[in-house]
């Protein structure tokens, strides 16, 4: 999920240091059972939730938007974290002695390339989950917009055009299905590849979804931003604040 708010010019240390600090335990581990375990648990279930959340988030944004309303912003997470993200993560952890053990014979150029791209995706993913926050993660931008619980649940409510959003429009996405590729490739398993595959499926039915949503919401200054920042496709030069406000 890559709702860009947050607030200006914020550093959001805490869960960019999360992000680093789960991967470096899942490595530290793997390196102690002398096999891969953790990393292809971690990954699955992380972007396994995030999956499932989406595809019962966006197609169902009113129903969530009128429904949290009157409940507030830990109703959701508790919808999110305990029920979607728990759940998938719960079934996946369940069913690990059977995929996890689904690998290939590994050549040592693709784990080095699986590495080469969890090194990065890691790197630029904290790099905007330093600009974007929690509400990146939790998708509480999304759900509680300006007049509609945004205020009383203090979520912040500014697109965020820092960072490597000022290159990129989906830094996130891109960096994510890379993560799950590398992962893939560095611990030789067909269930990553396959997460991967299923990743692409579940982005290309969300993001039109999440476009039309900000343009709603942001309108013209998301048009210009759209117009000067590539989807996919880095700029060479980031775009600077004032072209956007012309």
């Amino acid at each position: 999920m890559s709702v860009r708010v947050g607030t200006g010019g914020e550093r959001h240390l805490t869960p960019a240091a999360a992000w680093v600090a789960a991967f470096a335990i899942c490595g530290v581990g793997d390196a102690l059972l002398g096999r891969w375990v953790l990393l292809p648990l971690f990954v699955a279930g992380f972007y396994g939730g995030m999956i499932v959340i989406d595809l019962v988030t966006y197609p169902m944004l009113t129903f969530w938007r009128g429904w949290l309303r009157r409940r507030g912003l830990i109703a959701w997470y508790l919808v999110e974290v305990v029920g979607l993200w728990g759940g998938t993560t719960l079934i996946l952890f369940l069913l690990a002695p059977f995929w996890l053990g689904w690998n290939w014979s590994g050549l040592l150029p693709l784990q080095i390339a699986g590495g080469a791209f969890l090194l990065f995706s890691i790197a630029v993913g904290t790099w905007a989950v330093a600009k974007m926050g929690w509400a990146r993660l939790l998708f509480a931008g999304a759900l509680f917009p300006p007049n509609a619980g945004a205020e009383e649940n203090n979520v912040p409510q500014r697109l965020v055009l820092e960072g490597p959003y000022r290159y990129v429009r989906n830094p996130l996405y891109e960096t994510d299905f890379l993560l799950i590729l590398g992962a893939a490739l560095l611990t030789r398993n067909w269930a990553l590849l396959v997460l991967a595959a299923a990743y692409l499926a579940q982005l290309a039915l969300q993001l039109p979804l999440e476009e039309r949503e900000l343009k709603e919401r942001f309108g013209r200054q998301y048009l210009r931003y759209c117009e000067l920042v590539p989807r996919f496709m880095p700029r060479l030069h980031p775009v600077q604040q004032r072209d956007i406000d012309r």
